[in-house]
């Protein structure tokens, strides 16, 4: 009995003992099983941070978004208002004023011979031009020009001013680019489509002045390639009209004029200051009274009177003829601050009286610009425009002493002739040999000193006159 009672201890001390062990076996899966919710409701809260960062960011995108939509309505608005502002302005007639004024004084020295051939040339000063005009745009589509001039007055009458241009463009036409209706100067040489204002010289040469066609009534088409290479007009003119663009005759004078130039040569990168240019001129010219005259002063002028100048010294004398043509070849080199210019114009036709005419002229010019500029090119003309000087003139007391601005100076020189004898005609030859020094103290004013040795044959009989004169400027 006594082992029995042992047996069953023993059995209830074991089954005691599993039981320890499940419970124990039960508390460790308890704990690994809070340590296994911990660690899901540690990732559930970086969950929930996760998506709360994300839905801020989502809000600051969405305000940027917003912002930014908001911008580009202000910007598309501010874009239309200004396409509208610009719109208007188009159909709008724009004024711009401008003018000159050119003060010339001269001394002549003439020799007993050419005093006795041409006349006396007497010194003093004059108002060589003083004009004043106005020029703009409208529409996006014309552009107008008109100006007087107050110094020079009409032939018939010798009390009112002369008009120069007065005309309007139709520009962006198809097939003929440009057109040009009204009073202004024929598509003929460099130096005579050049304005007075950008010069090198007081005057332009002999044999342009005196056989190129100037300003007339008339229609042209103008226009310039794409590449900027070549430019071209035609026009058909009232041959030579008066000082108010009229012309009365029997007999209707007519002409037609045209100019191509060629550039093939251009550096891009430097804007123009190397380049190589080339042009022809021709006109025919039916004249209206079948009466013309060729004459030319000595590259310097001042007038005397209304009406009365310093004299001519070639001149033809008035000659018979119904009709003529004028030829008229340019080149130009410009090479940094160096520049070299060039024309020969020749005139060809028949006299009445059976006897033909040939009169020709040209001249060659250089310039350097002493302080580094160079000639303004203009590519859709064809011409040379105003230069700008690198530094204004100025004189100032500042910390460091004396500050100055030497404005732009300019050397020339030139050589140019003249042949109004042939045949019958004894109009002379005349050769000039000029120099000159420019300052431009600021962009729209200038000094001008000439020296000219104007050499005369005329009637088998030599002369010569020494010119020196000066030019002060403005123009606005």
């Amino acid at each position: 009995m006594s082992a029995n009672l042992a047996a069953h201890e023993q059995q209830t001390t074991e089954r005691e003992a599993s039981s320890l062990e499940a419970v124990e076996s039960s508390d460790e899966g308890a704990e690994g099983g809070i340590s296994y919710l911990d660690s899901d409701l540690s990732q559930v809260g970086g969950l929930n941070e996760a998506l709360t960062s994300e839905s801020a960011s989502s809000d600051l995108v969405r305000d940027l978004e917003h912002r930014l939509a908001e911008l580009e309505k202000k910007l598309d608005k501010q874009s239309e208002n200004e396409k509208k502002a610009a719109a208007t302005a188009a159909k709008k007639f724009t004024t711009r004023p401008f003018g000159r004024i050119q003060i010339d004084a001269a001394s002549f020295d003439q020799t007993e011979t050419n005093r006795a051939t041409v006349g006396d040339a007497r010194n003093g000063v004059d108002i060589r031009r003083a004009r004043l005009g106005i020029e703009g745009e409208g529409f996006d589509t014309f552009f107008y020009r008109f100006d007087v001039d107050f110094v020079t007055f009409d032939q018939q009458t010798a009390t009112r001013p002369t008009i120069f241009d007065a005309y309007l463009d139709t520009l962006h036409l198809p097939f003929l680019q440009n057109v040009r209706i009204g009073h202004f100067r024929e598509p003929f040489s460099l130096e005579r489509l050049s304005s007075t204002n950008d010069l090198p010289f007081m005057e332009r040469s002999a044999a342009v002045n005196s056989l190129t066609p100037n300003r007339n009534l008339g229609i042209m088409e103008f226009g310039n390639n794409e590449e900027l290479t070549r430019t071209w007009a035609y026009g058909v003119f009232s041959e030579n009209t008066d000082e108010f663009g009229e012309q009365l005759s029997d007999r209707t004078g007519i002409s037609f004029t045209t100019r191509q130039t060629w550039l093939p040569y251009y550096d891009e990168l430097a804007e123009g200051r190397y380049l190589l240019h080339f042009g022809g001129s021709y006109s025919y010219r039916r004249i209206a009274n079948s009466q013309r005259r060729f004459n030319s002063f000595p590259e310097i002028t001042l007038k005397e009177g209304v009406l009365s100048r310093t004299p001519n010294f070639v001149d033809t004398g008035t000659l018979n003829l119904d009709d003529y043509h004028v030829l008229g070849s340019e080149f130009s080199n410009l090479w940094g601050s160096f520049s070299i210019q060039g024309e020969y114009v020749a005139v060809l036709g028949t006299q009445n009286n059976g006897e033909s005419m040939f009169l020709n002229g040209g001249y060659v010019e250089a310039g350097y610009w002493l302080t580094g500029e160079h000639k303004n090119y203009l590519r859709q003309q064809g011409i040379y425009g105003g230069v700008t000087p690198h530094s204004n003139f100025f004189r100032v007391d500042g910390d460091c002493g004396i500050c100055t601005g030497p404005g732009a100076w300019e050397l020339v020189g030139r050589v140019s002739t003249i042949d109004l004898t042939n045949n019958n005609i004894n109009g002379g030859t005349m050769t000039n040999f000029s120099a000159g020094l420019n300052w431009y103290y600021t962009i729209r004013s200038r000094i001008m000193f000439d020296y000219v040795h104007a050499g005369l044959d005329r009637n088998g009989v030599d002369s010569a006159a020494h010119i020196f004169a000066t030019r002060f400027q403005y123009a606005f």
